[in-house]
Formats: C-alpha cells, structure tokens, sequence
C-alpha cells in the first residue's frame, strides 16, 4: 500500500519544487544529431527550444527516436523546430503536484516545463512526480490507450478506483481527485467508443455521419470520484434526408452496443435511462436543440427536473463541434426563460436541510442523506446561477465563482460556498471508499455520531451553507409565489 506524506501531501507541493536543475535549452536551428549529443552530456531526457527569449516547444528523447529513427530523418540537418512539441505547455512554478498530473493525464504527456512569471524555470517529467510515491495517473493512460479488449479496460478500471484511494490518502481534495479522475474516466469512455467503432468497421458497418458522445450531470461536472451510474447522450450531425432512417438504426445499434461495453468495463446503467441507448438521448443536432428549446420554452415541474441533468453537459468524444451547437443555444436562450430559471430554483429552495432544537444535524435512523440534503442544492443551485448568467462553466466549484464574480455573491460568500461544497464531496468520498473496504455498495448515508469533531462541524456548517444559497434563490426567484 502506497504510504501518505507525512507531513504536507506531496500532492500540494508547488510543482516547481520537483524541479531539480536548470533547464537546458537549444535554439530551433539546432540539428537532431546536436540535441541528442546534448541530452546525453547532461543525462536528460529533454530539451527546450527557445525562440526569442521565449519557450518555443520541447523536443523529448521519444521525439527523437519516433521522428530520427522511426522516420528515417537525418539527424544532422534535422532541425529542433522539426522535432519540437509546440505550442509548449507550461505551468506555473506555484501550481500544484495535482495540477501537474491532471494536466499530464489530459494531454497524454511526460513533461511540462515550470515557469515563474514568464521566466523559464524547468522541466518537471513523469518521472518526478513517479518519485513521490503517488499512484501515477500518466501511466495508467497509456495503458488504457493500449488496451485491446474490454476485459483490459475493466482492470484498469479497478486501478482507477485505487488511484482514488490513493490520491485521498495522500491529501487531495474530492475536487482534485474528481478533476484528475475525470480525465481517466473520460479515456475509458473513449477507449470504449473506439472498440465499438472497430467492431462495427469489422462486421461492414460504419458512421454515415460525425457523432459526439455527451456525458452528462456529475460525469460531466468532473465531479465523478467513484464510478457511479451512466449519464450519457450521443448527438449526431443531421443527415441528408434520404439517409435519416439509416442514420437513425445504425446509431440506435451503436450506442447501445457502447452501453453495453460500459457496463463490461463497471460503468452501471442508469436507473433512470439517462444513456445513449435511449432513443430520447441518441439524435441528431437538430432533435436536441429541440429538446433543449422544449424544456426552456414550454417547461413543466416534473420534465423540466427530470431535464435537469441534461444541462450539465459536456463532450467527451468525437466531433465535439456538434455538442457546442447545444451549448450555445442554452447560454444564449436560458438567461431569458425566467419562469424555466424559477422552477429550477424551487427544486432547490425545497431542500431545506435539518437542525435539531440544539443546533445539530438532524438525522433520520440515525443518518444523513449527504447527496440529498448537501451535495444536490449545491450543484442545483450552481446550475440555475451558470444558466441565468449564460455561464460556460460546467464545474459546480467554478459555476460559483462564476456567480460570485457578476456580484451574485460577495468573495466572503464564495469562498464560503465553495469551500463548503468540497467538505460535502471530500465527506461522501470518504465513507464511500470505506463502504468499499468494508465490501459494501457505496451510498450517501453518512452517520454523523460516528465523524471526527471536526468532520462533524464541517458537515453542519455545510449544511448550514446550504441555508445561504437557498435564501438567495429564494429571493431572486420569489420561488414563494409559483403554484
């Protein structure tokens, strides 16, 4: 079992502490044959092209062996501007380990180069951060990019889960590790669709139009620690008219089969059929933006909080163009819908959490619905604030401050909320990974006589926040006053 630092978690470290020399640079004129005779003098396995007194790209030992030696280029005429990743991605020298991992885990990279008000400071590899002891997040990608069947997948799935307790252990937050999570979450999907597209290339079948497969609600708030239910769509351009009813089956069969290998690889299916192979959530651009005008336009209580979900949207593969269609109408349409907005207030204003005569949490059996009672008028409320201001953030964490930024909330008020919410998320983690140890399915039912001191107010002062967001939706939406 990895072990926890000690003292500060490795995983707040400021990133540029991992940087150990200088970084060694070369100009784009520089030949192959000069930069790998550099790179061997200085034991690295990077250099920086600098352009202008500027980072221009990073040429990487593997640069060199796919563009020199698999290529057949000539490496001493070859320029470092050939061989060079550009543009270079960078990251501040005060960022954190995790902000390093996420962004390594994203763009499916070894190396970022560290700087420090626009100064070049140095490269941070893979391999520093492998030194720390954290479970590495880079090399299970790589892994699940390689992966040749579903079975592979599930496994890494499994180390998924365990990349989560480790990374709690060490000291991260629920909203780091969803963000890191997310990443590696958002691979299995894509690795998925990909096997998908394989098999039906095989058997003679393929797309007749682009298609963009559309996560939905916590998967797509990058909120999703723990695998939990599948909130899915696929949206597909419109095809010619002679070609609907064929568009229509192929996709119809393709999402249901990638619902299917979903389910293989531990992504359980949706209760509520908030998945592809629903034919409501598998259409074309122009039967989404359909569904989205309905909702705002013509919203009913009941479709409009069974709808809810839908706008946490994000793409996660495939021509993400077609999910931007959807996206633009509903910041451009939903700040307009007023009588939509307070609906959506009203669901929220409606949870109103418990405090005993004393001032405790209240409890049912002895527990806490944490998602019901805390997590949900959270993101509720971050969702109705995100569609009133025409918001493009999806993040509840970053719909606040959002919010907080055109004056909905003083900066006390948001860094109260949004620390609030990451207590709620980093308490429901928790006593989900525990029910796993314990071989138990994970629920939201927190026990609070069982928390620390200290969890125990946190929950309540949580709970308490909860208060605050609601009163002000209250109020902004006179939620009072709807039948």
């Amino acid at each position: 079992m990895m072990r926890a630092p000690e003292d500060v978690s490795a995983l707040i470290r400021p990133l540029g502490s991992l940087v150990r020399r200088a970084a060694v640079t070369c100009g784009p004129a520089t030949t192959a044959a000069e930069v790998a005779q550099l790179m061997s003098r200085e034991g690295i396995g990077s250099v920086v092209v600098v352009s202008d007194g500027q980072p221009a790209g990073i040429v990487t030992d593997r640069d060199l062996r796919r563009k020199i030696v698999g290529e057949g280029r000539d490496s001493r005429t070859t320029p470092a501007s050939a061989l060079m990743s550009s543009p270079v991605i960078s990251v501040p020298a005060d960022a954190f380990v995790i902000d390093a991992l996420v962004m390594m885990t994203r763009r499916g990279i070894h190396h970022l180069v560290v700087t420090a008000e626009g100064r070049l400071v140095g490269v941070v590899s893979s391999s520093d951060v492998l030194r720390l002891e954290l479970a590495h997040p880079v090399a299970v990608s790589r892994r699940i990019a390689a992966a040749s069947s579903l079975d592979v997948l599930k496994r890494l799935g499994f180390e998924v889960v365990e990349i989560t307790r480790r990374l709690v252990s060490a000291g991260a937050s629920a909203a780091e590790v969803g963000a890191l999570v997310a990443e590696l979450n958002d691979q299995l999907v894509q690795r998925v669709l990909e096997l998908t597209d394989e098999q039906f290339a095989v058997a003679g079948s393929r797309a007749p139009v682009p298609y963009c497969w559309l996560a939905f609600g916590s998967e797509a708030r990058r909120e999703q620690t723990l695998r939990t239910d599948q909130d899915n769509g696929l949206v597909y351009a419109d095809p010619p008219p002679g070609d609907a009813a064929a568009t229509v089956s192929y996709y119809a069969r393709f999402a249901e089969a990638a619902v299917r290998g979903l389910m293989t690889i531990g992504f359980p299916a949706c209760p509520g059929n908030v998945m592809a192979s629903n034919p409501a959530l598998c259409r074309p651009v122009s039967g989404w933006l359909e569904n989205f005008a309905r909702w705002m336009d013509h919203p009913s209580p009941s479709e409009v909080l069974a709808a809810s979900i839908h706008f946490d949207l994000r793409p996660v593969a495939g021509a993400t163009g077609l999910a931007s269609e959807l996206s633009a109408l509903i910041e451009r349409d939903a700040p307009k819908r007023r009588v939509f907005l307070a609906m959506l207030a009203r669901d929220v204003v409606s949870r109103r959490p418990r405090f005993t005569l004393f001032g405790r949490v209240a409890t049912r059996h002895g527990k806490v619905d944490i998602k019901g009672a805390a997590a949900m008028p959270f993101v509720g409320a971050a969702r109705v604030h995100a569609l009133e201001l025409g918001l493009h953030d999806v993040n509840t964490i970053e719909r606040f401050r959002g919010a907080g930024a055109r004056g909905l909330y003083t900066p006390a008020e948001t860094t109260e909320v949004t620390e609030a919410y990451q207590h709620i998320l980093r308490l429901r983690l928790v006593h989900q990974l525990a029910q796993l140890d314990h071989g138990l399915a994970p629920d939201n039912l927190i026990t609070p006589r069982t928390l620390s001191r200290a969890d125990g107010l946190l929950l309540r002062d949580a709970l308490r926040t909860v208060n605050l967001v609601r009163h002000g939706l209250r109020q902004r939406f006179a939620t009072d006053l709807l039948g």
